[in-house]
């Protein structure tokens, strides 16, 4: 079975310059179980033209969208997944769109993935894709960024014949430290996030969060060797001081990536599967922002 950490990795072992051939998930193997690279690094031109990989279905916004052939049984579920940074025009935003993909069609369950702002990145990425962390960034962008994602979603419902009951969140990197953003300000009405190398336990975080009634679970995933875990580690910990339904898992040999130990464990912990009291609440994804 492929890894999702080599998928994922492999985009971010690229935005960090850091050689294609090095493990994503710290074990010292090769990454062959990554895509191809005319499929991970397209050319350019392809990348410019398409923000979406070709196999993937195009939603209003520059929205790609995965369905899967067969979807599990119970709620339907969509999860809205947020990319780590893309540098314009690389097709890096491929290589984490298809390992998002993947993981939706292993567990039978829509994925949407949404694009970032230029702009608002950090020093050395300012030009990049990325998502909204700052405060300022979040008031010129965020209001938009998310009636994009609602028109997306009634777009894919009607492709798929049907609501959503169920909507959740993971992020990737980036994406990770936005979507703890929007769950610790309550942000966004959905059944539960998940955050993959990223997020962080900072005291705005938690001072946002201590004031949020609507506390949808969060899942906390990082692996040992990636130089910024301590965030998630704080995170974690953040979450714990604020008896904020959560969880985490770390994989003490795995880099900057998320694995699929990782995605299997969010998934059961944000359907209820696991957890008891600390389990999702039920549908709110279902629910009008």
């Amino acid at each position: 079975m492929r890894s999702l950490a080599m998928v994922l990795s492999l985009a971010a072992l690229l935005a960090a310059g850091a050689p294609a051939s090095a493990s994503g998930d710290g074990a010292g193997q090769p990454a062959a179980d990554a895509p191809a690279p005319s499929q991970a690094a397209p050319p350019q031109a392809a990348a410019a033209a398409r923000w979406c990989a070709p196999e993937l279905a195009a939603l209003p916004g520059e929205v790609c969208a995965f369905l899967p052939a067969e979807a599990a049984p119970g709620p339907r579920v969509l999860v809205i997944f947020l990319h780590g940074v893309v540098q314009p025009d690389s097709g890096w935003q491929w290589a984490q769109q298809r390992g998002a993909a993947r993981a939706g069609a292993r567990h039978g369950v829509a994925v949407m993935m949404p694009r970032g702002r230029r702009g608002i990145g950090p020093k050395t990425m300012e030009d990049w894709w990325c998502w909204p962390t700052a405060t300022a960034a979040q008031a010129a962008h965020e209001d938009a960024l998310l009636a994009e994602w609602d028109a997306a979603r009634a777009e894919l419902e009607r492709r798929a014949g049907g609501r959503f009951e169920r909507v959740l969140v993971f992020g990737f990197s980036n994406g990770a430290y936005y979507a703890t953003s929007l769950a610790m300000r309550g942000r966004l009405p959905v059944d539960g996030y998940a955050a993959f190398a990223g997020g962080s336990g900072a005291r705005y975080l938690e001072r946002a969060g201590a004031q949020t009634k609507a506390r949808a679970p969060i899942f906390v995933g990082w692996g040992g060797k990636d130089p910024a875990h301590r965030d998630q580690v704080a995170l974690a910990k953040m979450l714990r001081r604020l008896k904020w339904p959560s969880r985490s898992l770390a994989k003490p040999r795995a880099g900057h990536a998320m694995t699929d130990d990782q995605v299997d464990q969010a998934f059961a912990f944000l359907s209820g599967k696991r957890g008891g009291a600390t389990a999702p609440g039920r549908g709110r994804g279902a629910q009008a922002r």
